[in-house]
């Protein structure tokens, strides 16, 4: 799972928090996932009305049917459109608003170049896969696990639960999703 440490700007607090934190963490909410069970579709964490997560799972859904879809974020070759994504309900999918970064914090610790960009950032910080303890800014993540987590910055989820909803789909119909 990917979360946001408060210390992140140093690197024994990330270690410490990596090791003791976010391992434990991943390793109890997969266990919980399987042995808890759970007849619902969506679980709002939100703060937003129902009825805003069930428009973007159907917007979701709509997209993946009616037009080519890459499987990439680079881009790259576009994969033709998938009908079955209309049969795809929610199942267990959490969905978790995370608090925006602060612009002044990503400025400080992340890039400078955010300094030009006003609050809310619509940002939050995940660890970076590409380094060790290395962070980086996005708006929304999926966690394709048997029972699904999307977390997304709490000034977007509308916006962004469309597209780490089409991950859901996508994975629920069988598409490696890992480059998305």
């Amino acid at each position: 799972m990917f979360s946001y440490c408060p210390g992140y700007q140093s690197l024994f607090v990330r270690f410490i928090y990596s090791v003791f934190v976010q391992m434990p963490e991943q390793v109890w909410m997969r266990w919980i996932s399987l042995i808890i069970p759970s007849n619902k579709g969506i679980i709002n964490e939100t703060g937003y009305p129902d009825s805003v997560l069930t428009a973007a799972w159907t917007q979701a859904q709509q997209g993946l049917a009616t037009a080519p879809f890459p499987l990439t974020d680079a881009g790259g070759e576009m994969h033709p459109a998938d009908p079955r994504a209309l049969t795809v309900q929610p199942k267990n999918l959490t969905v978790v608003s995370v608090a925006d970064v602060p612009i002044a914090t990503l400025a400080k610790y992340i890039d400078p170049a955010w300094a030009k960009d006003k609050d809310p950032s619509h940002t939050f910080i995940i660890d970076d896969s590409s380094g060790f303890l290395e962070y980086t800014t996005v708006a929304g993540i999926t966690c394709p696990w048997t029972r699904p987590r999307v977390y997304g910055a709490q000034s977007v989820i509308p916006t962004v639960c469309v597209y780490e909803f089409q991950n859901v789909i996508l994975k629920e119909l069988g598409y490696d999703i890992s480059a998305r």
